[in-house]
This record gives C-alpha cells, structure tokens and sequence, in this order.
C-alpha cells in the first residue's frame, strides 16, 4: 500500500515538474510575441533550436537533389512519405531531369512539403537555378514566357528590365511551389570567363550592382528568396569549375575594386543569401577554394564584408572539388570555413554522416552548427516558411 501511494507521489511530482518546465519554454514564445513589436527573426529561431535533436540540426544544412531522397537515378515523383526519416534535409533543389510537366512538378514539391512535414521537420527550401537566357531548369522544360539573359538585360543598361524578368520568374516559380532561386548572377565579367557566358550582366561593375539587385526586388516581391552568386567573382576564371579545378590571381585590393562590388551592395541592401564559387583566390588562400575557405568565407564575407545572412556554397557534385577532395573531407572543411548550406552533394547521406561524426568526434563544434542553423531558420521564419 506504502508502495503504491509512494509511486502515485512521484508521478504527480513529475508531472507537476513537466507542465512547469513546458509553461517556462512555451511562454518564452509568448513573452516575444507580447512585446509589441516585430519578432527578431534570429532570436525566434533560437527558441525553435531548444527542441531540434543534433541530428536534425545537421540536416538543415544539407540541400540535396529528390535522388538523395528516393535513392533513385532519376525522380519525377516522391512516392514513399518516409523519404526524409534518413536524411533530414532542409531543402532540396530541383534539376531539369525532374521535369516533366507542369501538374508533375507541383505534384513533385507538394510530395517534397508533405513528406518533410511528415517527418516532423521545418519547411524546407525547394530550390531551383532559374537565371533566365540559358540557365532556366523550368522554363526550358516546360515553355513559358522568354526571360532574356542577364547578359542580353545589361546590354540594355535598364535596371528595371531586370526587376521586371525576376518578377516574371518568381511568378512562375512561385504557381509550382518553389521558395528559393539560385539567382541573380552578381559576378562581373572581366574576362571571357566560359562559366559566365551570357550569365554576367557585364563588365561594369555597378551595372552589375543595380541589376542584379533589382531582379532579386523583383524575385521577392513574387515570395521567391533570391540568393547572389558566386562570391568572390568568377569574372576572371578562364575555365569552367563545373568542369575542372579553377583559379585566378587577382589581389584582394583588386577584388575589392570589383570584384566585390556588387556582393558588397546586396548586403548594404539586405541580402538574404550569398553563393560560395569553388574557384581559388590564389593571392587571398593558396590551399583553398573560395568555398572550403575560412579566409573568404568568414575573414572576409562575414567580417570585412559585413554579411550576416546564409552563406551557401555552390554543388559540392561539382568537379572543381571532387577532383581534389572527398565529399566527406569537403563538406567538414565547407562548415568549419563558415558555410551555413552544403549544395547538391553526389551523396547527401554520406555527407550527413560526416557530419555526424565530425560533430561527435569535436572537428566540427556543436556552437559552429548552431550558428548556421539559426541563420537557416531566421531565414524562414522571415519568409514564412515557419510560422
């Protein structure tokens, strides 16, 4: 009897302690939103940290292809609800190889949303590299109104011909589903650089200031996130890095000429997102690519550039890097340089394991995830993807 009244006891002492720690955290949401004011999208993301495991933690920043999902070499629909049970990623970008038509494609991110939903995971970013010219995954696929390339935009000298293609874009991007586009292209062209034909608004650097900024006004204005690429420039890289390992020998004081002048007025102007290129800065870090670089990544992006949005660094499937690295060694280097978002790995769960491991054996610090996982979810609480 003694037993038995001893054990109804504790659980109403422990439940009194539950409802008291559960009351404590959920008021932390209340007293924001009592304040009277806008919610700090970064402190919210914070609070909505306390009740992430690690593993989901590491997942948000990791973009992976729907294959990495399906483990299929081609997916044009997400049949299985449980595709994100292995692989907690926070977003997942789109290919023209998952294409077909425009009902397959909304049905394609629908499945996508439902089944991160499913697995109790934040919305994810559904992403896609649609620039215009000859960079558009949907258009090319599915026909639509002709958005002119940036470098038939800036031969107009009309910023607004700019603004007015990335409000066409977000339009339809936005009837599919999609919340991120990898564009603009904000690299000035100061050589024939073969990656950026076509893609560069040109060799003027302001220019290429005010029209990428204002396609990514008009992205916004349709609900799509606009992301600025390829920091430091790929302006003067003679070969292609989808191709092979690339380089340049600009100084820094010749970068910040031009180079970054177009980066540097997105992030006067609020950018939310920033590409990492994998090209090497040989006169700024021998050893490194711009995007396993903490040098460019931290030093000089977040430090001496001032950006505090989310860094992401260009595919990691592409061969500038694996030709020189694994992708496990490659996605450690990527996070401890500063990268919040690892793009489009060739394997998306030997990444995440890597990942893992890292964190569990001290090479990649828990503070260092916290980081980047703040910056993704302030990004999509400001954007409404967490509500």
């Amino acid at each position: 009897m003694l037993k038995r009244l001893f054990c109804m006891l504790l659980v109403c002492l422990m439940t009194t302690v539950y409802f008291a720690v559960y009351a404590s955290q959920a008021e932390d949401f209340l007293i924001e939103e009592d304040e009277g004011n806008v919610p700090d999208p970064l402190q919210q993301a914070r609070i909505l940290m306390r009740w992430m495991t690690e593993d989901e933690k590491i997942g948000q920043m990791i973009m992976v292809s729907p294959e990495d999902l399906t483990g299929e070499a081609r997916t044009v629909r997400l049949k299985e609800s449980g595709a994100f049970e292995k692989l907690p990623a926070g977003g997942v970008i789109i290919y023209g190889q998952n294409i077909e038509t425009d009902a397959q494609l909304k049905a394609l991110i629908q499945e996508i949303k439902n089944s991160a939903h499913d697995a109790g995971l934040y919305m994810p970013f559904i992403a896609v590299d649609e620039e215009g010219g000859t960079v558009a995954r949907v258009a090319h696929k599915l026909g639509g109104v002709y958005v002119p390339s940036a470098e038939e935009t800036g031969k107009t000298k009309d910023a607004q011909q700019a603004y007015r293609n990335g409000k066409v874009i977000g339009e339809y991007l936005g009837t599919y589903g999609f919340n991120l586009d990898l564009a603009p292209v904000a690299d000035v062209m100061i050589s024939t650089a073969p990656e950026l034909e076509g893609r560069s608004y040109g060799e003027d650097a302001d220019v290429v200031a005010d029209m990428a900024l204002e396609m990514a006004r008009g992205l916004r204005e349709e609900g799509i996130i606009p992301c600025f690429k390829h920091f430091p420039g790929h302006g003067a890289v003679t070969r292609n890095a989808h191709n092979v390992p690339v380089s340049h020998g600009r100084t820094l004081d010749e970068m910040r000429a031009l180079d970054f002048v177009p980066f540097a007025a997105a992030i006067e102007n609020g950018a939310e997102m920033i590409m990492m290129s994998h090209l090497k800065a040989l006169n700024v870090d021998r050893e490194y690519p711009a995007s396993l670089s903490y040098v460019l990544v931290t030093e000089i992006l977040r430090n001496a550039l001032h950006f505090e949005g989310v860094v992401i660094c260009d595919a990691l499937r592409m061969d500038a890097i694996r030709e020189e690295y694994s992708i496990e060694k490659a996605a450690v280097l990527a996070v401890n340089a500063g990268v919040d978002i690892l793009l489009a790995p060739d394997d998306g769960q030997k990444v995440y394991q890597a990942l893992q491991k890292a964190v569990e054996n001290g090479t990649v610090s828990r503070e260092r995830i916290d980081e980047s996982v703040a910056r993704i979810l302030a990004l999509k609480i400001k954007n409404g993807l967490i509500q």
